[in-house]
């Protein structure tokens, strides 16, 4: 991202205190990282792969004791420890990756650029095409709020698709329920216009007919039903 407007969008939405520790995932050529600067962190870790990146960062942030270098892969620092805020312009091949690491995670708020259809499944209605586990994920895991559609020459070199900036706080969700959801809810939705009974019976057998909403089809349900399908599958496991 190289728009000045849009990254001081980012760095605004951080509500970086000065006792925060800030983790950025893929900081390029740090250009958010300047900004999130300006807000006073406590610490800001910068997560980049990219060996001539890391050289140009080093550069950049010398002389400032607050930023700490890490030469890895995104993945390999997921699920996040330790830090209050974290923030990302991705890349978008790594969308899902990035939020079931978030979900693992231990974290107040991340403020991160995704492409704007996989921005748009976060928040789907039930119902729509759009709909999803990674609706039923994003909806009952988190706080998730798209705050602006940002366009193609906001990055260098630009994308092929729009973008959008997404705020993302945890909610509170029980280890077990977090679990279940995670591992079963792309289940559910593998055949999301077929009965429940028919994407189940495969994996249960004659037990699917104890589910619950057994007749009705996956991109129907609430996220909440959802969540009912896929912790009756978490107790069946454990029979």
């Amino acid at each position: 991202m190289v728009s000045r407007k849009w990254l001081n969008v980012m760095a605004d939405l951080l509500e970086v205190r000065s006792t925060d520790s800030v983790i950025e995932l893929g900081a390029g050529t740090g250009n958010l990282s300047e900004e999130i600067l300006r807000r006073g962190p406590k610490k800001l870790t910068l997560v980049e792969k990219d060996p001539d990146m890391i050289r140009h960062l080093r550069s950049k942030f010398l002389s400032d004791p607050r930023v700490e270098i890490v030469e890895k892969d995104i993945r390999e620092v997921l699920p996040v420890r330790g830090y209050e805020k974290v923030a990302a312009n991705p890349p978008y091949y790594l969308s899902s990756v990035i939020l079931i690491g978030l979900a693992r995670s231990d974290f107040e708020r991340a403020v991160m650029t995704f492409q704007r259809e996989f921005a748009e499944r976060m928040v789907a209605s039930p119902g729509s095409p759009d709909y999803g586990s990674l609706t039923v994920i994003s909806s009952l895991l988190f706080n998730v709020r798209i705050v602006a559609i940002v366009g193609k020459r906001a990055f260098r070199p630009p994308p092929k698709v729009e973008s959008a900036i997404v705020v993302i706080e945890p909610r509170d969700v029980e280890p077990e329920v977090r679990d279940a959801l995670l591992k079963y809810s792309k289940i559910i939705f593998s055949r999301r216009k077929r009965t429940l009974r028919n994407v189940l019976k495969p994996l249960v057998g004659e037990k699917v007919e104890s589910a619950p909403h057994v007749d009705e089809r996956p991109y129907h349900l609430s996220p909440e039903e959802i969540l009912e399908v896929a912790l009756w599958l978490r107790e069946l496991g454990s029979e």
